[in-house]
């Protein structure tokens, strides 16, 4: 009787921290939360998209010109920003909660 209770107990447990949130959340790798559904959306919150891209930005007549679509133009003269215009493999697996063997590439720029 007294191994029953304690096999039951344990059970319990067990079963009590697996809320419908937690196990769909363990499962689509995204955060569930009822609460989402009384603000009108979908149970589950949307897969976090990478950052928009820098703006594309050249030296001009009058001053500097910057272009969110630069492979849309012709002629594209030389960029006036330096650096890395995205983030790192590191920075875009922190953004993500993902290990960084996982996490996608944001631009060419490798640390």
């Amino acid at each position: 009787m007294i191994i029953r209770r304690a096999v039951m107990v344990s059970l319990l447990l067990a079963v009590a921290g697996c809320s419908a949130d937690t196990v769909a959340s363990k499962i689509t790798g995204r955060e569930c939360n009822a609460g989402y559904i009384q603000e009108g959306e979908d149970w589950c919150a949307p897969p976090e998209r990478p950052p928009a891209p820098q703006p594309y930005c050249t030296q001009s007549w009058n001053g500097v010109d910057c272009w969110a679509r630069p492979d849309l133009m012709p002629n594209v003269a030389r960029e006036v920003a330096e650096g890395p215009t995205g983030l790192t493999q590191d920075q875009n697996a922190q953004r993500l909660n993902m290990s960084i063997k996982k996490a996608p590439p944001t631009n060419a720029y490798y640390p």
